[in-house]
């Protein structure tokens, strides 16, 4: 209850209809301060009796324990200290969100615990679309359901698909819900507009089920997959990079990315003046740093964020952070490599998939170690993908097993 309830408040649904415009979690909303804070300490007392369990996880997982502790101790060399040691705690308790899950559920049933919560968001956006259009569709068109804008939806829905993809629907009723998830999902993913997201989701599902009839139906090696999917992202790249006008025009889209190039510029450049730890844990963008009060003169109005994942970790904590978030990719890709290899099921390759997305959607987005549900979620799939943790969680059940039975009087 506590982990699902955490999770919907992470993914900024219905509770943005009752703040003021342009309040979030990170500007000091006494609403938002209390719900997280409660939220966050719910996590920490379900996580308390198994502090062995969270111990044995952060060895296993010392780049997510590391990148924790440089948001923490960034607020040293941070323009605004409180503001982002404050900030850095949120990012724990979100992180801590994506232990718990990976430690008290399966694979399977964090599944399940995702396509029935983004089912209640869905629901609940197509609500809000019809009874209220006013809040539910912005002034432009576009839906974005009971979340603050079009790109929320986009992504909540984007990520829902991903999840009824996975969703290993056994019974009638099941497969019915399921296939009424994936239907809601994608209308209110198509009527938001958002393209990140819908490019992501387009991306990981085809790089997935290539993945699947290279690997289980031809028995290609992940090496030469791997080389394959590496020349065919250069490909694109070149390709995009090449001809980004006339592809963006294509799409009904400016081919400035709808500012973020300009944005991304501005970014390179600052990044460039403080390259090893960065400006602090969100600490740059707001007024909380004064280079952003200059981007945000540049570009006419308030920038939340880099639009870049990539960048928005080189500009709070440099390529220290970076580097950290290189090694967290590369062992979940590692893990999920090696779990798709353990089945045949789609729950085998759920973690493979989300992290494909979550790579995919951080060109247009922010979600790398940010307090999102998305972050959370991959951090999951990524410990919960661990062979190890499977073989430690069977070796304390056998100590417990014959614990009892050595107290059984004879």
């Amino acid at each position: 209850m506590a982990l699902g309830a955490c999770a919907f408040i992470l993914s900024r649904a219905v509770l943005s209809l009752f703040l003021a415009p342009g309040d979030t979690p990170t500007d000091g909303n006494p609403v938002w301060k209390l719900i997280l804070s409660i939220s966050y300490m719910s996590i920490f007392v379900v996580l308390l009796p198994f502090y062995r369990e969270v111990l044995y996880i952060c060895g296993r997982n010392w780049h997510v324990v590391a990148l924790v502790a440089l948001a923490l101790c960034s607020f040293l060399w941070a323009a605004t200290p409180t503001l982002v040691f404050r900030r850095g705690i949120a990012v724990l308790g979100t992180t801590l969100l994506g232990v718990a899950l990976a430690l008290l559920l399966s694979l399977c049933d964090q599944i399940r615990l995702l396509a029935w919560l983004f089912r209640g968001m869905a629901i609940l956006s197509l609500a809000c679309v019809v009874f209220t259009p006013s809040y539910g569709i912005s002034d432009s068109g576009e839906w974005r359901g009971v979340f603050d804008h079009k790109n929320g939806l986009g992504s909540m829905m984007a990520l829902s698909i991903l999840v009824e993809w996975h969703f290993p629907a056994e019974t009638g009723f099941a497969k019915f819900a399921k296939s009424q998830g994936l239907l809601l999902s994608g209308i209110l993913l198509f009527f938001s507009r958002s393209l990140t997201p819908t490019l992501a989701l387009i991306g990981s599902l085809v790089c997935i089920e290539i993945f699947k009839f290279a690997n289980q139906r031809l028995r290609v090696p992940f090496y030469v997959t791997g080389l394959a999917a590496f020349v065919a992202a250069l490909s694109a790249a070149v390709t995009w990079f090449s001809n980004n006008e006339r592809i963006m025009l294509a799409m009904g889209r400016s081919a400035d990315l709808t500012g973020r190039t300009e944005i991304w510029s501005s970014v390179v450049s600052y990044i460039l003046e403080r390259p090893i730890l960065g400006y602090g844990y969100s600490g740059f963008w707001l007024g909380a740093s004064p280079e952003s009060i200059t981007i945000d003169r540049t570009m006419g109005t308030a920038i939340m964020y880099s639009h870049n994942g990539y960048l928005e970790i080189l500009l709070n904590l440099g390529v220290v952070g970076f580097f950290l978030t290189l090694v967290f990719v590369a062992t979940g890709i590692r893990r999920a490599l090696y779990r798709s290899t353990l089945g045949q099921s789609r729950v085998d390759l759920w973690p493979l998939a989300l992290l494909l997305y979550f790579l995919f959607h951080n060109f247009g987005e922010c979600t790398i170690f940010y307090q999102d549900l998305e972050w959370a979620v991959c951090v999951a799939a990524v410990i919960g993908s661990d062979a190890a943790l499977l073989s430690f969680e069977e070796e304390q059940q056998d100590a417990s097993f014959s614990l009892t039975l050595a107290e059984e009087p004879k």
